[in-house]
């Protein structure tokens, strides 16, 4: 593949990507959901979903809150979320006042799925500040611990979104790109070129990388990868003729 080619690449990309959900999210309106199958604090969790341009869920509305409850039973089936998943919903700054998710009253008539009790004033829920859906009470939510794990669902909204990659160039004018080795890989997929692989990568919470390998006759494979290159060490790298690797 010579530098003519990848720069066809980089440009030749889909002008809008607003119909259309990242690879593994799910849509529902007009904003696409993604389930975090890996047990993490509020914080941590929120911390993910933002590395992909995303929030943490907040249901605004009862077929919301239906979509993603059912979304999370899917992902989990049989036994669903275990000890839940966490929204967007908290009260850290000030107890009480729950930011995303405002109590009803007074002016307030915002979307609510509060389970009976919740969320609770009383001194032994004192620090619950962050809000998930409940598995055992049907995704109702309640308050727990911000620090206890949990899984998670993200929230992206449906926009568009162009980003550039660059490719690096040898002293001899050949592009010099090493890869990472597959114990790194999360998910392989097939690509369009450089640009919707790394879309694809930005839209994994957990992808720090990618390989894009040109197979010949315009077939390529996106390989999202768990490991940023520049913290990778040497034996994670190779170099392999027509694979192209580059950190987000």
């Amino acid at each position: 593949m010579d530098v003519l080619n990848v720069l066809l690449l980089i440009a030749g990309f889909e002008a809008s990507v607003a119909t259309v959900c990242p690879v593994g999210w799910h849509r529902y309106g007009k904003n696409c959901y993604f389930v975090i199958k890996t047990k993490w604090n509020w914080y941590t969790a929120k911390k993910t979903c933002a590395a992909s341009h995303a929030s943490l869920a907040v249901p605004i509305s009862s077929e919301e809150q239906t979509f993603i409850w059912e979304l999370l039973q899917r992902e989990f089936y049989p036994d669903g979320p275990g000890n839940g998943a966490w929204i967007g919903c908290n009260d850290i700054n000030k107890d009480g006042v729950w930011q995303n998710c405002p109590l009803r009253g007074g002016e307030t008539n915002a979307y609510q799925n509060w389970r009976e009790g919740r969320p609770g004033n009383q001194y032994r829920y004192r620090g619950a500040d962050c809000a998930l859906m409940v598995n055992s009470a049907g995704g109702k939510w309640g308050n727990q611990y911000c620090t206890n794990p949990r899984y998670a669902t993200c929230e992206l909204a449906i926009i568009d979104y162009n980003p550039l990659f660059c490719l690096q160039i040898g002293s001899d004018g050949r592009i010099t790109s090493p890869c990472l080795t597959d114990k790194h890989v999360l998910m392989e997929l097939q690509a369009q070129g450089l640009v919707s692989c790394g879309k694809a990568c930005l839209s994994h919470p957990e992808c720090s990388s990618f390989n894009l390998k040109d197979q010949g006759q315009g077939k390529m494979v996106c390989q999202l990868n768990d490991l940023a290159l520049q913290n990778a060490a040497a034996e994670d790298v190779v170099e392999i003729e027509n694979c192209y690797g580059l950190d987000l």
